[in-house]
């Protein structure tokens, strides 16, 4: 009796609390907030982002139809092809020049005498022709980026891909109506209304870019990848407008009123480019 008195005298008084420390459940090492120090393990197992991407591919499937079964209801077959007269060659230096036009020098079309062609080359043999392969690619893969984040959030519903299409589609109506608008009471040259689509709906690229980012490398290379992005596009809008509208001094409209118009053209595309990111 006296040993196991003495034994419990000359226990440390910590014991118990260590003890009780020790057999406190570990938290669980697989929580996390997404992009908060950098990007989390991706589970392409996790049904959530499998339900995503079958979602997307669902969705693009039946816009696809939709659009083939209606579009030539507005638009000329003849049209149409003028603007997917693409090749891979074209595809990828125009995407270069979207993500990196810093270093163009010159931003005019070349003109070509085919009627059919409305008086400029086609995108396959003309750098700075619009195209609407790019823009249509651009914005299945933007909605599709966005259904694959949310299910990797764990808060995916079907319904995001019809909010995210609504969005982004809103958007770059709201700003082919301000170009449409700008052209008319500047005086401007007269523009189809579908190269003023193909020119803003290409932000769609650095959008996905950013997105892409962002779903590897987390918050911080996600942020600084949307900045360069958005100058990028600012820089682009800016040299395109400026090659269709400034130039032009036939017009009884003074040319400091149409600067304006241009720059603020290209300044609104990084706020633009941030409320369409995913």
């Amino acid at each position: 009796k006296m040993q196991a008195h003495l034994r419990h005298v000359h226990a440390p008084q910590g014991a118990d609390q260590g003890y009780a420390q020790q057999t406190q459940p570990v938290p669980n090492q697989q929580s996390y907030q997404p992009y908060a120090y950098g990007a989390p393990p991706v589970d392409l197992n996790n049904p959530m982002i499998q339900m995503a991407a079958a979602s997307g591919a669902q969705f693009f499937d039946s816009g696809h139809k939709m659009i083939q079964s209606n579009v030539e209801q507005y638009v000329s077959v003849r049209m149409l092809r003028y603007y997917f007269d693409v090749d891979t060659s074209y595809v990828v230096k125009k995407l270069g020049v979207l993500l990196w036009p810093f270093q163009q020098k010159n931003w005019k079309r070349q003109v070509d005498n085919d009627p059919a062609s409305g008086g400029f080359a086609p995108p396959r043999h003309d750098l700075f022709s619009p195209d609407l392969y790019i823009p249509v690619m651009g914005l299945v893969t933007y909605i599709v980026a966005a259904g694959i984040y949310q299910g990797w959030t764990q808060s995916f519903t079907p319904e995001v891909l019809g909010r995210t299409a609504s969005r982004g589609l809103a958007l770059v109506a709201l700003e082919v109506f301000v170009l449409k608008l700008g052209f008319y009471l500047l005086d401007g040259p007269k523009v189809s209304f579908v190269d003023f689509i193909c020119y803003s709906a290409y932000k769609y690229v650095g959008i996905v870019v950013t997105a892409a980012v962002h779903f590897m490398l987390g918050g911080v290379a996600g942020h600084l990848t949307l900045l360069l992005t958005g100058l990028a596009m600012s820089w682009f809008m800016f040299k395109t407008i400026a090659a269709n509208l400034v130039t032009d001094y036939h017009s009884n409209q003074p040319i400091g009123t149409k600067h304006y118009f241009v720059v603020g053209m290209g300044l609104i595309q990084l706020p633009v480019s941030w409320l369409m990111s995913v």
